[in-house]
């Protein structure tokens, strides 16, 4: 089985159009959350997202359109939060709020665990490449772990369990505008990273229209 692994869509349809012949032609989708949050087409990515079947968790971004922005949050949080609230239809807010912060079963045949930060604070952990907690997976009995929140792609395909960061469709932070995925070969057990460029013009513009500040631009047009 093929299947598409993508993380924080951020509410960028521009971004999620250049994967979508990715997408389309996986068995099966696994998204790890942040569907909402930072930029506008809010609706427009949900339905692409429900309309694929994705296997999802939800994020930090979305859990706040329910329990509203943490105080310390930044603008740019805050304006993507607000924005969701406003714009995203009843059916599309029911369904995100039923997904799960963490989710463990088996997808192709091999077993998978799939969070947003990590599996012990879904919400609020960033594991990157060099981080210490990345060994703590190893207790997990699972065939791969996957994990998002970072919106920086990383791969360790070694040891057991695996463990994949797709890094970020909607907002990547380690070169800007591409939208970043990985296309997991459950069978062949081989994980194929994917990065394509897009135009985000059309996506500043239209937070803009929105009242984005000059934060919009940060990770859109400017490197790490």
């Amino acid at each position: 089985m093929r299947v598409a692994i993508v993380s924080d869509l951020h509410a960028n349809l521009e971004a999620l159009r250049t994967i979508a012949d990715v997408l389309g032609d996986a068995d099966r989708v696994i998204c790890l959350g942040d569907m909402i949050g930072y930029y506008c087409q809010v609706n427009e990515v949900l339905s692409v997202i429900r309309d694929l079947g994705a296997l999802c968790s939800q994020g930090n971004h979305d859990r706040f359109l329910f329990e509203g922005c943490p105080p310390s949050s930044p603008p740019a949080v805050v304006f993507g939060v607000e924005v969701a609230s406003r714009l995203i239809t009843p059916a599309h807010r029911a369904w995100l709020a039923e997904l799960p912060l963490v989710w463990g079963g088996v997808v192709g045949g091999r077993s998978v665990l799939l969070t947003h930060g990590s599996p012990w604070r879904p919400e609020t952990d960033y594991l990157y490449a060099d981080s210490p907690k990345l060994t703590d997976l190893d207790a997990f009995d699972f065939d791969l772990v996957a994990l998002g929140q970072t919106h920086c792609p990383m791969v360790r395909a070694s040891g057991r369990p695996w463990i994949v960061n797709p890094g970020a469709v909607g907002q990547s932070r380690h070169r800007p505008a591409v939208a970043s995925a990985v296309v997991w070969d459950t069978e062949a057990m081989v994980l194929e990273p994917v990065e394509r460029p897009y135009d985000p013009e059309p996506v500043i513009a239209l937070a803009r229209a929105h009242g984005a500040g000059a934060w919009v631009t940060k990770h859109l047009t400017e490197g790490p």
